[in-house]
């Protein structure tokens, strides 16, 4: 099945403005330990800041909203109608945060949305090719022959760690990503890889949403994602 990751829309005709929040205002501590994108890899068991968000006057209140300090590799920020819509396509536990967004003083709801769990087997790491690079700047790389074993998302953030320091700051790059999406019918899912993280949905999905008129969302080609990287689907 085909996949694409979800991304926020940059078309002004659509979002009127962006980015579309003018300014945030926070309910709590913003930058601590529990504020929201500390938990990629987990649930969030306690309670994070919670956002006040002015959107500029031109821009259009949509379905899913760009909020700059809330990543949409990790969350997403969606209206009532879409988060009603997306509840059915949920095969995991999730959470949201009702939070407040006004324009030209009326107040609109919006819900801070985020799976618990994320795909594990999204990127079949067997398959996966993983090398060491030197960082030349300006997103240049020199490949440094060196390839590493991943086994999954986690042991790729503790391998990253790992080599930080070695061989003059080298990064961990894939050379060749393998997908298990041949044999997949789940339409609606997270992915914590960095590099390819996000909210990923099927074809029929993409087309269901685009079908309800849902708007302020692109739908991103996984080539895209990774341009300078072989994928393969498995």
């Amino acid at each position: 099945m085909k996949y694409y990751r979800l991304r926020h829309s940059l078309e002004k005709k659509e979002i009127g403005n962006y980015p579309q929040d003018k300014n945030i205002k926070w309910i709590g501590q913003a930058y601590t330990e529990n504020a929201f994108g500390n938990n990629l890899l987990n649930p969030i068991h306690n309670n994070p800041a919670l956002p006040i968000v002015e959107l500029y006057k031109s821009a259009k209140c949509t379905s899913l909203i760009h909020l700059g300090p809330i990543t949409i590799t990790e969350y997403l920020i969606l209206d009532e109608l879409f988060l009603a819509f997306l509840k059915p396509f949920c095969n995991s536990p999730f959470q949201t945060w009702k939070i407040k967004a006004t324009k030209k003083e009326v107040d609109y709801t919006y819900y801070i949305f985020y799976l618990d769990q994320y795909k594990s087997d999204f990127i079949n790491y067997e398959k996966s090719i993983f090398k060491l690079f030197e960082s030349l700047g300006a997103f240049q790389y020199k490949d440094l022959d060196k390839e590493i074993k991943i086994t999954s998302d986690l042991d790729f953030l503790d391998k990253c760690r790992e080599f930080l320091g070695l061989y003059g700051m080298p990064k961990l790059l894939p050379v060749k990503i393998a997908l298990n999406t041949s044999n997949q019918e789940i339409d609606f899912f997270r992915c914590a890889h960095n590099g390819m993280a996000g909210y990923y949905v099927s074809e029929r999905l993409k087309e269901a949403i685009l079908d309800n008129g849902f708007t302020g969302m692109r739908f991103e080609e996984i080539e895209e994602i990774q341009n300078r990287v072989l994928i393969e689907y498995v």
